[in-house]
């Protein structure tokens, strides 16, 4: 499974969706599907955190691509996550069912989590939204 991260639109979403090159902001990732970053949004201190696992969150999709767009909540608390953080949230998050199956530790995904905190601040501060691209 490949997925992406992007800064967009919410009027984006069709272009996201066909998988067209725009120049927005993205990560680039494997297998950083929907539950796995369910497991981060529980880390940030969420206790609904599994309601991004379903389709509650999902805004288009085909039979081999999905949109996702990321709750406001779990960017706000990326957004304002601190530095000194993110090793207690890595390791939280290393412990989640999803990323215990991936072999993942804490110190290893911590620039993930950087990463993800510096696009929720990129986002917030543009006015626009998170979404996760997943395609076959």
């Amino acid at each position: 499974m490949l997925t992406d991260i992007l800064v967009a639109s919410t009027e984006d979403i069709p272009a996201i969706l066909s998988g067209q090159s725009a120049n927005w902001p993205i990560l680039k990732f494997k297998a950083l599907d929907n539950m796995v970053l369910a497991g981060l949004w529980s880390a940030l201190g969420v206790t609904t955190a599994t309601e991004f696992e379903g389709e509650k969150h999902l805004r288009a999709h085909t039979q081999e691509r999905w949109v996702f767009e990321f709750p406001e909540d779990f960017v706000r608390r990326l957004s304002t996550a601190q530095s000194e953080a993110i090793p207690g949230i890595s390791a939280v998050w290393a412990k989640h069912d999803e990323m215990v199956h991936m072999g993942a530790d804490g110190p290893a995904i911590e620039p993930v989590v950087e990463a993800l905190t510096k696009f929720a601040r990129e986002a917030t501060s543009q006015g626009k939204r998170l979404f996760l691209s997943m395609s076959l």
